[in-house]
């Protein structure tokens, strides 16, 4: 397998493009297969492509969307944690809703 791009996505979309290439009949072997093994055991959220856009949208660098997806931040503290990274002076204002996207993307509502 030879890399041709580098980018930050979340986890759940390096599995997509991994089962993709498996599918096409290529062998994921190495890093590419710890990342696959990784990206399963901390699935979190039903629809992460649908939220990394909407973080994108929102302004987040694509970065710091990729970490909000991998660690589904529940709470406002742990969402500016993750929002410290971001360079922009309007971070204080987007915080919560984040942590609302976050929700309807990855907890289902009881």
């Amino acid at each position: 397998m030879k890399i041709l791009e580098v980018s930050n996505i979340p986890l759940a979309l390096a599995l997509k493009k991994l089962l993709e290439c498996e599918k096409r009949g290529l062998i994921v072997k190495g890093l590419a297969k710890r990342t696959m093994e990784l990206a399963e055991s901390l699935k979190r959220c039903e629809n992460p492509e649908k939220l990394y856009e909407e973080l994108v949208k929102l302004g987040l660098s694509d970065l710091t969307a990729s970490m909000v997806v991998d660690t589904a931040p529940k709470s406002i503290d742990e969402v500016r944690i993750l929002l410290s990274f971001e360079s922009s002076s309007s971070v204080g204002e987007i915080v919560s809703r984040v942590v609302e996207l976050v929700s309807t993307y990855c907890y289902k509502q009881s």
